[in-house]
């Protein structure tokens, strides 16, 4: 390797241009030391010039003297985890222009440790075995200490310390889990302080809260693990009580209750009980298990409580309120056929591009909603509630049909459309499609439908069969989130895909994981064995743009090429 190209000079001969202090400050201002490594690959032995030699020394709390020269001194700073991580990230460095990024503890010259971020991107080398690297080191101590709040914050209540309701949501499904495999019942228990919003009315919410505190103290006094404790609401608590049968509800309650209401709360005015109302599901070990449904049985039965002034009410199946459920489900059936004959429903069109010349290729046609104030929005909710209540069959059928539209207007641009699993698996709602697609005449040829693995998954058979009548109308047929299920070779030669669209969460910082490259490579792999295109999507840089294209991915689809946009330049000329 020829002399390796040097950022820094000795600070006795050196004075900083106008334009260096500038980019002296952005670096201060970004917080990162810029260096270059220089020599053989992975050796440890290549030699680094520190950039802004303050700076770096500043980050490692030493003097300019002290810091290291070489990546084997740099590297005696590291434990043996932290060095084994960056060597790792190290070895994906194998052509110019490849990246890398790796966090790690730094050991400092005041004794302390600090988690630093270190990126570099590979310049040059003589084949494999030289390196010239520029590389950043960013103090993370702050985001690592934000992350590992953040962390906690979503599994925890912040007033009380206990697991929150998301996280409660868990625990049951792995205690219902567990009751299967020992045989043994389970029960949820919904405990409401009734009493706190006339605490909070009369004395402040300082107040409230510290009583909420200490129903949380007490209730962990009561329940010891394996029972789980959280706070599943502003004044309700969930407990989980594994080994419970129906025959130890009673007992269970007594002990609830009793805690509640004999001991009172300390407070500047005084001491101040707790008014509880407690509601229970018992699981069987022997049943299926939705946790929706069990939180669902337990807020009915809560309301049957506070209904009958009860102090405790066990769930039965008398208690859901069917009429009321089924008026929710009507109401929102009503607003998406409104929206649908309100033309509240349109398109946007994603580009997809050549990955080897980036040439447009096609347009992918995505749904969107107009709101009642006007404003275009994604429809995924939307697309959701209409699975859910057996109507997004319906907009599949709107998406073709503007669909229909812009190819008949627009002769010469190719359009991708989804179709849902309810659209295939309906014989009704498929032939419906079909016949629409039929309409368009030659027009079919510039159609590539795509339909989601999960759906090829559950029923390939009828999958299969609307893909062949598809494909015999003109039609391209593309597999859409390919690696987000468990799509085996025989799913993929009996549907015959024309293409696959691999999911973009494998494709999102590609270039600085390399399990995930490792994996795309697989991939198009396993597409190439069957003659079958390759389609990455969610791609947003050009790293990762180019690092696609040498796996051989031969489309790309992406920020980096164009947001989903309703009026395209296309279409505005």
């Amino acid at each position: 390797m020829g002399e390796m190209k040097t950022l820094a000079v000795p600070a006795s001969t050196y004075e900083p241009t106008a334009d260096a202090q500038r980019v002296a400050q952005t670096y201060a201002l970004l917080g990162v030391c810029p260096f270059e490594i220089g020599g053989p690959k992975n050796s440890g032995h290549g030699k680094i010039v520190w950039a802004e030699p303050a700076l770096s020394a500043r980050l490692m709390r030493a003097q300019i003297g002290l810091l290291p020269s070489s990546e084997e001194a740099f590297e005696r700073r590291l434990s043996t985890v932290s060095r084994r991580k960056r060597h790792a990230a190290r070895r994906t460095l194998s052509w110019d222009g490849a990246r890398y990024c790796v966090a790690y503890k730094l050991d400092l010259f005041d004794g302390r440790t600090l988690w630093v971020e270190e990126r570099g991107q590979r310049l040059s080398g003589e084949g494999k075995k030289a390196h010239h690297i520029l590389a950043t080191l960013t103090d993370i101590e702050d985001r690592k200490r934000a992350e590992k709040a953040a962390v906690y914050r979503a599994g925890h209540d912040p007033l009380t310390g206990l697991w929150n309701e998301s996280r409660f949501s868990e625990i049951l499904i792995f205690q219902h889990l567990s009751a299967r495999k020992y045989k043994k019942d389970f029960a949820f228990f919904r405990l409401r302080v009734s009493n706190i919003p006339d605490i909070n009315k009369t004395y402040g919410y300082e107040v409230g809260d510290r009583v909420m505190k200490g129903v949380a103290e007490r209730l962990q006094e009561t329940f010891q693990l394996p029972d789980m404790l959280a706070r599943i609401g502003g004044i309700s608590f969930g407990v989980s009580v594994t080994d419970c049968s129906a025959h130890d509800i009673s007992e269970r309650l007594d002990i609830i209750l009793k805690s509640f209401s004999d001991v009172p709360y300390p407070s500047p005015h005084g001491d101040l009980y707790a008014e509880c109302t407690v509601s229970v599901v018992t699981v069987s070990h022997k049943d299926s298990f939705d946790i929706d449904d069990a939180i669902s049985a337990s807020s009915a039965a809560m309301q049957a409580a506070l209904a009958s002034g009860a102090r405790a009410c066990i769930y039965d199946s008398k208690l859901h309120d069917a009429p009321k459920k089924a008026q929710r489900r009507e109401t929102t059936t009503e607003h998406i056929i409104s929206a649908l004959n309100d033309r509240r429903v349109s398109l946007a069109y994603q580009p997809i591009v050549s990955a080897a010349t980036r040439d447009l290729h096609h347009y992918e046609c995505l749904l969107r909603l107009k709101r009642g104030d006007g404003e275009i929005v994604s429809a995924g909710a939307f697309i959701m509630a209409a699975e859910r209540l057996g109507l997004v069959h319906l907009l599949d059928r709107r998406a073709l049909e503007l669909a229909s539209e812009t190819l008949l207007r627009y002769p010469d641009i190719k359009l991708a459309l989804n179709v849902s699993a309810a659209t295939v698996k309906n014989e009704e709602a498929a032939e419906n499609y079909l016949t629409a697609l039929r309409a368009l005449g030659p027009a079919t040829q510039r159609v590539t439908l795509e339909l989601t693995e999960t759906v090829a998954l559950e029923d390939p058979a009828m999958a299969s069969r609307f893909s062949v009548e598809a494909r015999m109308l003109g039609c391209q047929f593309s597999i859409d989130d390919f690696g987000s299920g468990h799509t085996t070779f025989q799913n993929l030669m009996a549907i015959e895909a024309d293409s696959i669209k691999i999911d973009g969460s494998f494709i999102r910082e590609l270039s600085l994981t390399p399990h995930k490259q490792t994996f795309v490579r697989m991939m198009v792999d396993l597409a190439q064995t069957f003659s079958v295109k390759t389609v990455a999507e969610m791609v947003e840089t050009r790293e990762d743009a180019e690092l696609l294209n040498r796996l051989g991915v031969d489309y790309l689809q992406g920020y980096l090429f164009g947001v989903p946009s309703a009026a395209p330049a296309w279409q505005r000329s």
